[in-house]
């Protein structure tokens, strides 16, 4: 999983641009259901890399091993997480953030047929020079192909300002793929792409803001 950001601030002319990229790489693999029809599953994280302002480390989640039980609807019952370098209210975030293993996108219950659309809205805060800007990201998966087992999505983004203000606008688009594993309901590949353009009116100031988003998530199922 990579994941990029660029944000530029503008202020009285005088831009600031900050960038921040995180690789992760991420195994989940299952054996066979118990009798109670639970999976017993581990989650295996590598090296999880974050860089920004020309610095690099590793994240303490590194090297993490997250074993459990998952269910078909893919609640995944976390009993043990191994690694030394996390503490317990860190590990308790972790079970938080990995306690449910659903998609992403809220998929049709009903069938589609190839050119078929759908849509799924996000809302996002952004932070821009001490302001939360709140915007509402509007994502349109039209289904390109289903190939062995695997259906593919292009998907086109909208965003838009998603709070009343008189004094902030923000606007973007943006584009990507998606594929997702129909029998494991996983999705395997996430890449977009987007942009979003603020302005920020406070005191006769304006305040610009521009945000550009590369992501690309793999998920690999042994």
């Amino acid at each position: 999983m990579d994941i990029s950001s660029i944000n530029e601030t503008t202020v009285n002319n005088k831009t600031t641009k900050s960038q921040s990229i995180s690789r992760i790489t991420r195994v989940t693999s299952t054996k066979k259901a118990n009798k109670s029809g639970l999976f017993p599953a581990t989650m295996k994280f590598g090296e999880v890399i974050v860089s920004g302002d020309g610095k690099e480390g590793l994240s303490p989640l590194s090297k993490t091993i997250i074993i459990g039980l998952l269910s078909e609807d893919n609640k995944f019952n976390i009993d043990t997480i191994i690694n030394p370098n996390l503490n317990e209210p860190t590990k308790n975030a972790v079970k938080s953030a990995f306690k449910d293993l659903k998609p992403d996108i809220d998929f049709p219950k009903n069938p589609l047929k190839i050119g078929d659309s759908f849509e799924h809205k996000i809302p996002m805060n952004i932070p821009v020079n001490g302001e939360q800007v709140k915007v509402l990201i509007t994502k349109v998966f039209t289904l390109k192909s289903v190939i062995n087992n695997y259906a593919e999505f292009t998907v086109n983004e909208i965003i838009s300002l998603n709070m009343e203000s008189l004094n902030i606008t923000a606007s973007g688009e943006g584009n990507g793929v998606v594929e997702f594993n129909i029998s494991e309901n996983q999705i395997v590949k996430d890449k977009s792409h987007f942009t979003i353009s603020i302005t920020i009116k406070k005191d006769n100031i304006y305040v610009k803001g521009f945000v550009t988003s590369d992501s690309e998530k793999i998920t690999r199922i042994q």
